[in-house]
């Protein structure tokens, strides 16, 4: 018997290493519930001067389809942002501006969300997990969400990002849900019924890692999670002032 349990462990072992999910540590699934209706509610951004190219990195919408997913806490989700996927960048460098993502309330609750940029690292063929032992690339920031009124309806939500947070290659865009007063399932993702493998990943519990593209039920295959980028141009003022910074909130 103790050789038993000790080759489970080595077993264990082995997977996390990998990054293999063990099927025993799988995410229980949730119960998919009526989809929103209506067109996706805006939320109100900043804005950025003519000076700047702007550009979304991640996945973005229109949402077909939503389902709850959401169970904290220490709850991952994980987006690649790849400046080489913007076709107008002037420069690989981009400065960050605003995560978002899109959610529907069932119910009234509220939940904490905190919001960061991770380091990419390449696992071969192309495909980048987040890397998660790395220091984040900007700092994380607390936010807490709620339904604010509206429910049964996809919400365009946004959060600033640290002023002069910059990427020069593929990162991640974490956001993690925590425990709020909201029940398991609420809120739920609005997002796609089609998705691109090594592009989102969950990690519940924090160890165990699912490309969404393959563990999402039903027609749910991706979440529309992305930021808002802008590239950095030439100005008068010296390179790296505040002066510079200031130009892109005009």
């Amino acid at each position: 018997m103790p050789l038993r349990r000790h080759a489970l462990a080595t077993l264990v072992a082995v997977c996390l290493t990998l990054g293999i999910t063990p099927a025993f540590a799988g995410k229980p699934q949730s119960t998919p519930l009526p989809a929103p209706t209506g067109p996706t509610i805006g939320s109100p951004t900043g804005s950025v001067s003519g000076t700047t190219t702007e550009c979304n990195l991640g996945v973005v919408g229109p949402a077909a389809v939503a389902y709850g997913y959401v169970l904290p806490s220490n709850d991952e989700y994980y987006t690649l942002i790849n400046p080489a996927t913007c076709s107008d960048c002037q420069a690989d460098s981009r400065l960050l501006l605003w995560a978002r993502m899109e959610l529907n309330f069932i119910a009234p609750c509220e939940i904490p969300v905190t919001i960061s940029i991770v380091p990419a690292v390449e696992i071969g063929d192309g495909c980048f997990v987040p890397n998660r032992s790395a220091p984040a690339i900007c700092e994380p920031v607390e936010y807490r969400v709620s339904d604010d009124g509206v429910t049964g309806q996809c919400v365009d939500y946004a959060w600033p990002v640290p002023a002069g947070c910059f990427i020069d290659g593929p990162a991640f865009l974490k956001i993690e849900f925590d425990e709020g007063s909201c029940l398991n399932g609420n809120p739920q993702f609005c997002g796609l019924t089609t998705c691109n493998h090594c592009t989102q990943y969950n990690f519940y519990p924090v160890d165990a890692r699912d490309d969404l593209c393959v563990v999402f039920p039903g027609d749910l295959k991706s979440i529309i999670m992305y930021v808002e980028s802008a590239s950095c141009q030439p100005t008068s003022t010296a390179p790296g002032s505040w002066g510079r910074l200031k130009t892109l909130y005009r």
